[in-house]
């Protein structure tokens, strides 16, 4: 019964429905917090997971094909917004320590230089960007300072630490996107 109301409420959104878009919306927002708390260990974080899932399925609603379930599409997309995130949090002193922790956990010599050499290849390819966004960049993620803190020590305005931010994470994302999936694929398990 549920995957046939799934299959109508799919076509319904396609056509535009707001109703059953909310019921989608009812029916898993709960389940796909809980997925994304469970790795983000953030409330904030995970709920802006399950936003953008849902926003981006209303966006695309038009090319949804009809499926027995959206559960796992909905979970596919959870997953691929937390490994964002996660690559967004390389370079933060908590992820580092988690790692760390992890490798101690294992007390493996060899997952040891591996991650020695991610820290390593992080911090080489973050004097690769322009100036500013290295200087933004590294205040974000290695002092923890907010975007109007750093706003206020470098005498610009937050919207441009934040445009700078963005753009000097996007360009270290691309600068280690294969090597970050290797490291998650290892430590996260």
């Amino acid at each position: 019964m549920v995957r046939q109301t799934d299959i109508f409420l799919v076509d319904s959104m396609r056509q535009d429905s707001q109703k059953a878009f909310d019921i989608l919306f009812e029916r898993y927002s709960k389940e796909l917090y809980a997925y994304s708390l469970q790795f983000t260990k953030s409330a904030e974080e995970a709920e802006e997971i399950v936003h953008d899932v849902f926003i981006c399925l209303w966006t695309n609603r038009h090319r949804l094909k009809p499926v027995e379930s959206l559960r796992p599409l909905l979970f596919q997309m959870s997953k691929y917004r937390l490994i964002n995130a996660f690559r967004a949090r390389v370079a933060s002193p908590v992820f580092e320590e988690y790692v760390e922790l992890k490798d101690k956990r294992l007390c493996n010599t060899h997952s040891s230089l591996e991650y020695e050499e991610m820290v390593r290849l992080v911090k080489y390819n973050l004097n690769l960007l322009p100036m500013q966004q290295k200087i933004i960049v590294g205040m974000a993620k290695f002092d923890e300072l907010t975007p109007a803190e750093i706003a206020g020590k470098l005498g610009i305005s937050v919207q441009t630490v934040r445009n700078q931010l963005s753009a000097g994470m996007k360009k270290l994302r691309e600068l280690l996107s294969g090597t970050i999936m290797l490291l998650l694929l290892f430590f996260i398990k």
